[in-house]
């Protein structure tokens, strides 16, 4: 009875190796190229190990926890099966930046040792002062000293005194340094801890060799802590010559892992929003119901809800619009990056340039005196559809100066780009209202008045220059209010929004002159605003 307990303790390592099977073999892998959509990123990593001969479990470390498992992929390449895939979360293995914050708080540990210690020395001197202060009170209150022993007391008090507080000086700009310091390490702290280390996946693979052999691994995965956004910019060495458009992605990595030297890829497409097309369904009319109360006293029906009287059911109206309704669009535009490129996790934005363009542009200037009499000068654009651009902000520049910003809403339906090259003071415009004008008559019960503007521009430049000229006059809000147009200037009328364009080109130094007019008629008794 006495040998079963001592065998049963001798069986209970194999029995334990008999249930966990061999151990598990724990396999590295890098970053290899990461194609980065607007929302999300597809990395594929790659590995090499080598597969025991008979069955085995491999486990690949350090993939993202924020990982989609369902968009796993693993591939091999090798005299070996790979009998299933498996992917789980360890949280006892952090990512690489929990050193760097560890890092980082050993140093403040540090500088704040070396703070108290300063505040040690300060103290020291304060005491010393207090010291000084109270044996120099002590001293003049006793009996039989004489005045020579006083004068000395009070030289050495006055003399130590000085160097107390000179001492109490250094150590105040010492701490007031050594402060600041701190404040910074402790944000510098805060926005690493904001990026805390996050717990790593691992993938796990149940493989089989009939013999040893080196084997190669591709595991491919979507995370969706990744995007990039299309930005600009836009430089016009000067009228006459071409645009040069530089194309930039500001791509944002925030999945844990580091982009370390990476074939790196932007694509136009979103995995996020889904690939599933929308589908119309019946729609049933809604017919609103007033409920009367007591005595037939009306009540307004409430828009969002009515009442069947019948049933008491509430019936809310139908709904007009399918919510959240995905566009597919039939190709999805790819960029590749020429050279490797790192992208640290750090959740910030990094600018990677995409592609170089010159574009054919022409340039002229354009005014509306009424808002604003400064002439703009901008270029205008045509056959950058066939660039494949994707809508984004643009930084301007114009002769080596930076304009403004601009966005360049590339996905309109239209064929020509305009881009605000900024303000001209080469080109002065004057809109002055003629005198005499708002002549006012009656006659009957309506009144009319005339109102006339002029309009001069002059070209001070000594170049020859195209002008776009635009202005407005009113449309009549009722029926009973009459506008009408009696001068044009030779603009370009819109009748339907009012709108009057001229188009110049004027040689250097030239002056143009022209104007408009038009009337209103409407009730003498109604107030209308005519200018």
């Amino acid at each position: 009875m006495r040998i079963l307990p001592s065998l049963f303790i001798a069986l209970l390592p194999a029995l334990a190796w008999a249930q966990s099977g061999p151990a598990a073999t724990l396999v590295p892998s890098r970053v290899a190229t990461a194609k980065v959509f607007l929302r999300g990123a597809q990395v594929e990593r790659t590995a090499k190990a080598t597969v025991a001969a008979g069955p085995g479990t491999l486990v690949f470390t350090g993939l993202p926890q924020g990982l989609d498992p369902q968009s796993l992929q693993v591939a091999g390449k090798g005299a070996f099966s790979i009998l299933s895939v498996a992917h789980r979360i360890n949280y006892l293995a952090e990512g690489p930046g929990k050193k760097e914050v560890e890092d980082l708080q050993a140093l403040i540990k540090t500088k704040e040792h070396d703070l108290h210690v300063e505040e040690n020395t300060k103290a020291i001197w304060d005491q010393e002062e207090q010291l000084l202060l109270k044996n120099a009170s002590v001293g003049g209150q006793q009996n039989g000293v004489s005045a020579a022993q006083l004068q000395a007391v009070n030289d050495y008090v006055r003399e130590r005194l000085k160097v107390v507080k000179a001492g109490q000086l250094q150590q105040a700009g010492k701490l007031e340094d050594m402060g600041r310091e701190l404040d910074k390490l402790r944000r510098q702290l805060q926005q690493l801890q904001a990026q805390a280390a996050r717990p790593t996946s691992e993938v796990v693979l149940e493989v089989q060799a009939a013999s040893a052999v080196a084997a190669s691994f591709t595991l491919a995965y979507f995370v969706p802590n990744a995007s990039w956004t299309p930005a600009y910019d836009l430089r016009a060495i000067g009228t006459g010559k071409p645009l040069e458009l530089v194309m930039k992605g500001q791509v944002v990595n925030n999945t844990g892992e580091d982009w370390d030297k990476v074939d790196l890829s932007l694509s136009s497409g979103n995995p996020t929003l889904g690939g599933v097309m929308p589908a119309l369904q019946p729609w049933t009319l809604g017919f609103p119901y007033v409920i009367r109360h007591q005595a037939d006293q009306p009540r307004p029906s409430m828009a969002a809800k009515n009442i069947d009287s019948d049933s008491g059911a509430a019936l809310y109206e139908a709904i007009t619009h399918v919510p959240n309704t995905v566009l597919q669009r039939t190709t999805t535009m790819e960029f590749n990056i020429d050279a490797p490129f790192s992208i640290p996790a750090d959740g910030l934005a990094h600018s990677v340039v995409v592609q170089h363009q010159t574009l054919p542009a022409t340039y002229r200037y354009y005014c509306t005196p009424k808002l604003d009499r400064d002439a703009f000068l901008y270029a205008r654009s045509t056959g950058w559809e066939d660039l494949h651009l994707l809508p984004g902000e643009a930084n301007v520049f114009f002769e080596g100066t930076f304009v403004g910003k601009s966005h360049l809403a590339l996905d309109q339906p239209t064929d020509t780009l305009d881009i605000s090259l900024g303000r001209d003071k080469g080109i002065v415009v004057e809109r002055v209202k003629r005198k005499g004008g708002n002549d006012k008559s009656v006659l009957g019960g309506k009144r009319t008045i005339s109102v006339g503007w002029d309009i001069t521009v002059r070209n001070t430049k000594a170049v020859p220059v195209e002008l776009e000229l635009r202005d407005q006059y009113p449309l009549s809000p009722r029926s009973e209010v009459e506008v009408k147009l009696t001068e044009a200037g030779g603009a370009t009328v819109d009748d339907q929004n009012g709108l009057l364009t001229w188009t110049y080109s004027l040689a250097p130094k030239e002056s143009r002159k022209t104007g408009f007019a038009y009337t209103v008629k409407f009730p003498k008794d109604m107030p209308v605003v005519v200018e």
